[in-house]
């Protein structure tokens, strides 16, 4: 399933400062520097750069910000028009960015930069067996009734449990959704599965924690 792609950038001994420079030196249409947008409520350095209008590029401003020791990440990309932006609109401008901006800000330099998939999967999050739970329960339940026939629900807790166990930072409801509707479920039975995937994640941490 699509999914907004990550940018991280390693400095590797090079700082922001000097990082921001070089992004600066290398900007080409439809990219400008945007340094009013950098003033927040935080004592981090934050680096906007904004893709104008008349371009393919849809217009919006992109923020680099720290992630973890020498590491920074786009932590978002915010429409200029409208209200959001869709998963193709939002990796496209940021694959221009990387491709066009950064990659020549950063040749010949220690920086290095890492571009994630623009694809996600169960499996890809939280692993094979995960992912062959879920298959095996969609494969088998009463798509017009959920999980509520004890054997669907038997297939379900499997599912629940070794999700759990996988310990995913990015497995949540919406993707579980998500791919419940490419299984073929309906958007409605997809989210009412969500809803008990997330209820299972909270009362199993909790009993985990006690």
């Amino acid at each position: 399933m699509k999914t907004f792609r990550d940018l991280y950038i390693h400095l590797n001994g090079v700082d922001v400062d000097t990082f921001s420079e070089l992004l600066e030196s290398a900007l080409k249409d439809p990219w400008v520097r945007r340094k009013d947008k950098e003033i927040g409520n935080t004592n981090e350095k934050l680096i906007c750069f904004e893709a104008l209008k008349g371009s393919a590029v849809t217009p919006g401003a992109l923020f680099i910000f720290p992630k973890d020791g020498e590491t920074l990440w786009v932590s978002n990309i915010v429409p200029t028009e409208g209200s959001e932006l869709t998963y193709d609109q939002y990796n496209f401008a940021l694959e221009n960015f990387y491709k066009n901006i950064v990659l020549p800000a950063i040749d010949g330099t220690a920086i290095t930069a890492d571009l994630t998939s623009d694809q996600i999967s169960i499996g890809s999050i939280a692993g094979d067996e995960v992912e062959k739970a879920l298959v095996r329960f969609s494969e088998l339940a009463n798509k017009s009734t959920g999980s509520s026939h004890p054997l669907d629900r038997e297939r379900w807790f499997e599912f629940l449990v070794l999700a759990h166990e996988s310990k995913s930072d990015d497995l949540n409801a919406d993707i579980v959704i998500r791919a419940l509707v490419e299984l073929g479920w309906s958007e409605e039975k997809a989210i009412e599965l969500g809803i008990e995937f997330e209820f299972a994640e909270e009362l199993l941490s909790y009993i985990q924690e006690r």
